[in-house]
């Protein structure tokens, strides 16, 4: 009896009908055309003296270096240049050769196969059982499949390129009337350069956070597959694997992702993670389901940038029914201040710029959300949490939303500004309840009250500012938008009672 699911067949058959194609193998030297790999590598050893297999075992080449000694040779050749097979291991050190030279190059499609041979004779060697075949072949159709989604990935990355380039000497400062703004291409673009992941990366509560959720969990992630959503420098993959994950599954839209492949290879985890290019909403898994999905996802005042609405898709998409969110709940934070040093910086600068008043200048502050690290004795509120996000069970409609609150004034002043944080949780299963505080867990604050992260503090500025008392209770609610022009920005609106008046007020976060 067969007990595989319907998902397990049809992914089993999309992989078969994939590998069904006939393929036309073009010889690394001249123009011959062969029908199979092996007749390609046979051509090889004896019209050019090259032993694939003798150079790949004498090198001791990895999977990625056998994709780079293959487009380094047909780079070669077609500038008519020498192969200096004693020099490999400086050519193989540059990612120069990940991208394809031939378009729909099918010795990178089957290249799997030839690995896949070696394992299989290494395994004449030991007695396996029906089950264990069978897991075998398995893997093998799923690396078959990986290897050719890394192949079309290489030649997107070639196309890309040469886009770029055609796109630089044809572009035009001047947008066409009525054309839509495209807001995904300089999000992912703002994530393919080193500074950004230099940010992110020196933050210590947010690193060593999700580090020491998986390192401290191990037994969660030994034997299973794992998907990153968002993967950037591979950090968070190389935790993964690192903690014995079977596979992880590394997905970036950005040109960053070249660089996360090269940080794997170099610490010799490439075997472990494969790498995807493309939006988590288009690209596919060669898995039916995955155990974990982990991404570092949150940004100013959570929601910012709206990556959330990714990982949901990648949960409803890939994730098994039991299988587990990394990090599982994030809470929003609500608090206010009566001091008004806040407002120096993004107020009281106008009005004395080098002996020049610029009061027009402040409205922009009144409108905007500025995002600083306010120290913890400017928490003149007791904090509430406002909005609870569990990532097992919330819905992309979810993130937007329009919730009450309620705030206790612990001093008296002038009510000058909201703030804005949020905490973030990790459980070892969907079922665990989420504790309380996030000191009783593993998780962080992105508070004032913590150690200062890069998400900082989000400050809602008023431009009324009434006076309240001490163990006054401030009602009004709170909603977060997806801004109507580019839903990457972020709207929020806040209206309280406050003294027997009501007050709203907008603000963007962009």
């Amino acid at each position: 009896m067969d007990n595989r699911s319907d998902s397990e067949v049809d992914w089993e058959n999309e992989v078969d009908e994939v590998w069904e194609e006939q393929l036309e193998f073009n010889c690394l030297f001249c123009k011959n055309v062969l029908m199979s790999l092996n007749d390609l590598w046979n051509h090889c050893k004896e019209a050019h003296n090259f032993d694939f297999q003798k150079v790949k075992n004498d090198h001791h080449l990895e999977f990625y270096d056998c994709i780079k000694l293959i487009n380094y040779i047909r780079s070669q050749v077609a500038k008519e240049k020498p192969i200096d097979f004693n020099n490999l291991s400086t050519v193989l050190a540059s990612d120069e050769y990940m991208i394809s030279v031939f378009p729909d190059d099918a010795v990178l499609f089957s290249l799997g196969d030839t690995l896949d041979s070696d394992f299989e004779e290494d395994a004449l060697d030991v007695a396996v059982d029906h089950k264990h075949t069978d897991s075998n072949k398995d893997e093998l159709k799923s690396l078959r499949l990986q290897t050719k989604m890394l192949s079309t990935q290489l030649e997107e990355i070639r196309k890309e390129k040469m886009e770029e380039l055609t796109s630089q000497t044809a572009s035009s400062s001047l947008q066409e009337p009525g054309k839509l703004i495209d807001n995904d291409s300089y999000y992912f673009e703002s994530y393919a350069g080193n500074d950004i992941h230099f940010v992110m990366l020196s933050d210590s509560v947010r690193t060593e956070g999700y580090r020491d959720f998986i390192y401290e969990n191990k037994n969660l992630f030994h034997g299973k597959t794992v998907l990153d959503v968002g993967c950037g420098t591979g950090i968070l993959s190389m935790f993964c694997a690192k903690a014995g994950a079977k596979q992880v599954y590394a997905v970036d839209n950005s040109d960053i992702i070249q660089m996360a492949r090269t940080n794997a290879y170099e610490n010799n985890l490439a075997d472990k993670i494969t790498f995807i290019r493309g939006k988590i909403e288009e690209i596919q898994v060669p898995v039916p389901k995955v155990d974990i999905i982990v991404s570092e996802w949150m940004g100013y005042a959570l929601t910012f940038e709206s990556m959330i609405d990714s990982v949901l898709i990648a949960r409803d998409r890939f994730l098994a029914a039991d299988g587990l969110m990394a990090p599982s709940e994030t809470r929003l934070v609500l608090s206010a201040t009566t001091n008004s040093e806040i407002l120096e910086e993004p107020l009281d600068f106008w009005s004395d710029v080098y002996g020049f008043k610029m009061n027009c200048m402040k409205d922009a502050s009144y409108n905007r959300v500025n995002v600083d690290v306010i120290p913890a004795s400017y928490v003149n509120a007791e904090p509430v949490e406002f909005a609870t996000i569990n990532m097992h069970t919330c819905q992309v409609q979810d993130v937007s939303f329009k919730h009450p609150f309620s705030l206790t004034m612990k001093s008296s002043g002038p009510f000058c500004s909201f703030l804005v944080w949020f905490d973030t949780y990790f459980t070892t299963s969907k079922h665990q309840p989420v504790p309380s505080s996030v000191d009783q867990s593993f998780g962080f604050t992105t508070g004032p009250h913590g150690t200062p992260t890069h998400w900082k503090q989000c400050t809602l500025i008023l431009r009324e500012r009434p006076h309240v008392e001490a163990g006054s209770v401030i009602h009004g609610s709170i909603a977060f938008i997806k801004n109507s022009v580019n839903n990457r920005d972020l709207d929020i609106e806040v209206s309280y009672h406050v003294n027997g008046q009501d007050y709203t007020q907008s603000f963007i976060l962009n």
